[in-house]
């Protein structure tokens, strides 16, 4: 029995047909009975006793799928309706209230805008996805965003989400996410992966060891949280970990800890699909951020894979509003630029005392200002999975 789950074996399978395939055999004799005129027989299914394997023909192999769909495509190029739907927020949901619907304007720019981020979120891709949220230093808000993003994914986008606490030591996602009174982590899972790794594994029994979020739809899967252990999470069993995780997991967000160099955060850069660095507009966050910029680049330059220069260049950044004393408005503008400069887009997230308690995360108790500005992070983080995802297929397709 093979031990590839059913994805990977349909994904094997050569495709099916219209027209069975004629052996040389056959055809010779049919020359000799049948008119050359005569039609060719077409068969809906392929018959089953045939043991002559499916094959793609010469031309789809060459060329592409024989047909394309090029011109029906672009008549359904408009994805959605979202400006089509009546308001629901603003004073144009209120003027359409009051007049009982006999006036009826067009839905406002703040809430189309929403819309085209949530349909964004919403984007169902070829393969289960990596986000690693990394930052060499502390206290700046990988936890908080980390919880931020995998709530947005969870409430909106009714895939299945997971926030993984890959930290080598002891991370605070456990402290930060609800429990539900489970104490089990990381190294409780490992103990029993073998079950696992195999076809029978279910996903009722894995989330055992998970804690899920109730109505943030998400799941944690924490890191240790016994301060007697002196062993840490490898890059083997980082690797076996992530393998089952893709299994029953969409969308897989990474918690990561302040060692850019360890074991597990190099094995979790490997399978990153999309780089998110929380930062603070401070001068010690910032060279924290860049120099961890500049060692995804050196890698590149070193071992000449692209893979993790172009994580730097799609990055997303998310500016977190740290306490202490303030920066001047000509600093902070200056490292926003020197950020600006090496990644994709940098969105502000604004101060919400939901977010700054030190204690447990609950996006229903977070404010509309910070939610939405989640959202827009998260529609920029799904924009870069969508592209990563639509190169990933292209060559693959090729």
């Amino acid at each position: 029995m093979s031990t590839n789950w059913s994805g990977v074996e349909r994904k094997s399978r050569a495709p099916i047909t219209l027209t069975e395939p004629v052996q040389e055999e056959a055809y010779e004799a049919a020359e000799v009975h049948q008119d050359a005129t005569a039609p060719a027989v077409i068969r809906a299914v392929p018959d089953a006793n045939a043991d002559v394997p499916v094959q793609p023909s010469r031309e789809e192999t060459e060329h592409g799928p024989l047909v394309s769909g090029r011109r029906s495509a672009s008549v359904l190029r408009k994805e959605n309706v979202n400006d089509q739907l009546p308001p629901v927020t603003g004073w144009q949901a209120f003027l359409r209230t009051v007049t009982f619907g006999i006036i009826k304007p067009k839905v406002g720019a703040a809430e189309l805008a929403r819309r085209t981020d949530l349909s964004a979120i919403q984007r169902v891709y070829s393969r289960p996805m990596q986000i690693m949220v990394a930052q060499p230093l502390g206290g700046v808000g990988k936890t908080t965003c980390s919880v931020g993003i995998g709530s947005t994914f969870g409430i909106h986008s009714g895939q299945n989400a997971i926030v993984w606490d890959i930290n080598e030591m002891m991370g605070t996602l456990g402290v930060r996410t609800n429990a539900n009174e489970s104490t089990r982590t990381v190294w409780d899972l490992l103990n029993v992966l073998e079950k696992f790794e195999t076809i029978e594994a279910r996903k009722g029994d894995f989330t055992y060891y998970t804690r899920h979020q109730g109505k943030n739809q998400f799941s944690v899967l924490a890191s240790d949280e016994d301060p007697d252990r002196m062993k840490s999470i490898g890059a083997d069993e980082f690797n076996r970990i992530h393998t089952v995780v893709s299994r029953f997991y969409d969308t897989i967000i990474v918690d990561t800890g302040n060692n850019t160099r360890s074991a597990n955060w190099l094995a979790s850069i490997e399978v990153t699909d999309q780089l998110v660095i929380p930062t603070t507009l401070k001068r010690n966050s910032v060279v924290s951020a860049l120099r961890m910029i500049e060692q995804l680049e050196s890698m590149s330059e070193r071992t000449g894979n692209p893979h993790y220069k172009n994580l730097v260049d799609n990055a997303v950044v998310i500016v977190t509003q740290g306490g202490g004393a303030k920066v001047s408005a000509a600093e902070q503008a200056d490292l926003r630029e020197k950020l600006s400069s090496a990644v994709r887009v940098i969105i502000d997230i604004p101060y919400d005392g939901a977010l700054d308690t030190g204690s447990i995360i609950d996006w229903q108790l977070v404010g509309d200002p910070a939610r939405r500005a989640f959202e827009r992070a998260t529609a920029e983080i799904a924009d870069g999975l969508l592209a990563v995802d639509n190169k990933t297929t292209a060559t693959t397709n090729r």
